[in-house]
């Protein structure tokens, strides 16, 4: 989704941005329907991102559409709905936290410190799944403890968040050399 977000913000090109948004869904959309976390996480950012007011342009309102329609189609697996709410309300309090992160970048001596890297890489929802994930391996190593009728995330969900972090923000390093190359 960051290629999109920088097709529309950066390049004002519009074909590319939904181009991008479409190949964003498909690829979100062989991830969740096979995996539970997944459709938790990604529906958790399209709902956080909706409440925040983020959804307001061509290419997120045809993406959200797009994926919403074809998990209603295709189905997910089973998710635990108390994770979607806390991983929304996570998700929402990084965009309204990455805003004020970006109204600091925009004041030449506006003050770093921990507040702004915190919600600059919206470590929010990193922080709900890795509880998540770590509820999800005390599940595991003690099956029959408090949590065990609970659903919570897989151990390895954590890692997966991270690395769809690290390729989303990947794109800043890379988009405008690839992108000035065609």
């Amino acid at each position: 989704m960051k290629l999109s977000d920088e097709f529309m913000d950066t390049k004002e090109n519009k074909l590319m941005a939904i181009i991008m948004g479409i190949l964003c869904v498909l690829f979100t959309i062989l991830v969740s329907v096979n995996n539970g976390d997944a459709t938790c996480i990604f529906l958790s950012i399209l709902f956080g991102t909706f409440i925040a007011g983020k959804i307001d342009t061509v290419n997120h309102l045809i993406s959200s559409i797009l994926l919403i329609a074809l998990l209603l189609f295709l189905g997910v697996p089973s998710f635990s709905w108390y994770c979607l709410l806390f991983c929304i309300i996570a998700n929402y309090i990084d965009e309204k936290g990455n805003d004020m992160s970006d109204e600091i970048d925009e004041k030449e001596n506006g003050k770093k410190g921990l507040f702004y890297k915190f919600f600059k890489y919206r470590y929010t929802l990193k922080v709900v799944v890795l509880i998540l994930s770590l509820l999800g391996l005390f599940k595991l190593l003690y099956p029959n403890s408090i949590l065990g009728g609970l659903m919570v995330f897989a151990p390895v969900t954590i890692i997966y968040l991270y690395a769809f972090d690290l390729s989303y923000e990947s794109v800043n390093l890379i988009f405008d050399r690839i992108y000035d190359f065609f």
